[in-house]
C-alpha cells in the first residue's frame, strides 16, 4: 500500500519564490489603479523581499554558510515586518514611509542580534528555525489583528479575506514551532517532522496569495466606498 504524499521542500522553496514573485506584481498592478492603496505598493515590496529570502532558502546545503541563513531568515522576517507597518499605513495616514522604514528595520535587526548571538552560543539550528517561526508567526498575527481591527473604521467587508489568510499563516508558523519543540524532546523524528511541515509550507504559500487577493478587493471596495460617499472612507 503506497504511503502518504511528502512534499519536497526545497521544491516548494521554489514555488514560493516564484508565487510571491507573481503576487507581488500583482499587487504593484493594482497599485497603479488604486494609487490611494499605499499598502499594495508595501505589500508589494515585502513580497519581493520575500523572493528573495526564499530564493536563498535554495541554495541551503550541508556546506552553507551560516551568513547565508542568517541573510535569508532575515529578510523574510523583514518581509513580514513590511507586511506589518504596511497594513498599519492602510489603517492609518500618519504611519509615514519614514516611521514604517524605521519600525520594520528595528524589527529586523533585533531578530538578525538574537540569531547572531545563538550562533555564537552553539545553539543547534532548529533553536534558529524556532526563533525564526515565532518572530514570523508574530509579525503575521499582528498583521492579521491590523487587518481585522481596520474593518471597524472603514467597514470594509474584504478585510474578512486577508484576516483570515494572515492568520492561516500565523497558524502555520505555530505549528513549525511546535513540530521543532516535539523533534528537540525526540518524540517526533526529524522526518516526520519535515514531511507534515511539507503542508504547512504549502498552505503558507496558498495564504500568501489570498491575502493578495483580499488586498486588491480592499483596494477596490475602499475606492468605490469613496465614490459613493467620500466622507465615508
Amino acid at each position: 500500500m503506497a504511503g502518504p504524499m511528502h512534499l519536497h521542500l526545497p521544491t516548494l522553496d521554489i514555488v514560493s519564490v516564484f508565487a510571491t514573485l507573481v503576487a507581488a506584481g500583482v499587487s504593484l498592478l493594482a497599485w497603479y489603479l488604486y494609487r490611494d492603496a499605499v499598502a499594495l505598493r508595501s505589500w508589494a515590496a515585502a513580497l519581493v523581499l520575500g523572493s528573495v529570502g526564499a530564493l536563498l532558502f535554495t541554495l541551503r546545503g550541508p556546506s552553507t554558510s551560516a551568513a547565508v541563513f542568517v541573510m535569508a531568515d532575515a529578510l523574510c522576517v523583514a518581509s513580514f515586518a513590511t507586511m506589518w507597518v504596511s497594513m498599519r499605513r492602510f489603517n492609518s495616514d500618519k504611519a509615514t514611509m519614514l516611521r514604517m522604514t524605521i519600525v520594520a528595520t528595528a524589527i529586523t535587526s533585533v531578530f538578525v542580534l538574537l540569531v547572531t548571538l545563538s550562533w555564537q552560543m552553539g545553539a543547534a539550528l532548529r533553536a534558529q528555525s524556532l526563533l525564526f517561526s515565532l518572530f514570523v508567526g508574530g509579525l503575521a498575527l499582528a498583521t492579521a489583528w491590523e487587518t481585522w481591527h481596520g474593518g471597524r473604521q472603514d467597514g470594509l467587508r474584504s478585510r474578512r479575506i486577508a484576516a483570515v489568510a494572515l492568520a492561516g499563516i500565523a497558524a502555520a508558523r505555530l505549528v513549525r514551532v511546535a513540530l521543532l519543540g516535539l523533534d528537540w524532546f525526540d518524540i517526533v523524528d526529524p522526518v516526520t517532522a519535515d514531511v507534515t511541515w511539507g503542508y504547512g509550507m504549502y498552505f503558507s504559500i496558498v495564504c500568501v496569495l489570498v491575502v493578495t487577493f483580499g488586498l486588491v478587493l480592499m483596494a477596490n471596495e475602499q475606492q468605490y466606498t469613496r465614490q459613493i460617499d467620500p466622507r465615508g472612507v
